[in-house]
């Protein structure tokens, strides 16, 4: 998921330099497409953020019940 989150930064990159040299019109389809990404990089953030706090409740279960 790490990957995704980082082709989605990139995608953003790029986003921002295409409205920069205005390379699509009219802007508000840009602006759509930006606001989608940055939705899907806080949601692949989060359950990464997630992911992580469970393997470490797991960890932590396996181990007090050992």
């Amino acid at each position: 998921m790490k990957i995704v989150v980082k082709e989605l930064k990139e995608t953003r990159t790029c986003l921002k330099l295409i409205r920069k040299k205005e390379l699509i019109k009219p802007i508000v389809k840009l602006d759509e497409i930006f606001a989608e990404n940055e939705e899907l990089i806080a949601i692949i953030s989060k359950s990464i953020e997630t992911a992580k706090r469970n393997k470490t409740e797991r960890t932590k279960n396996i181990t007090d019940n050992s």
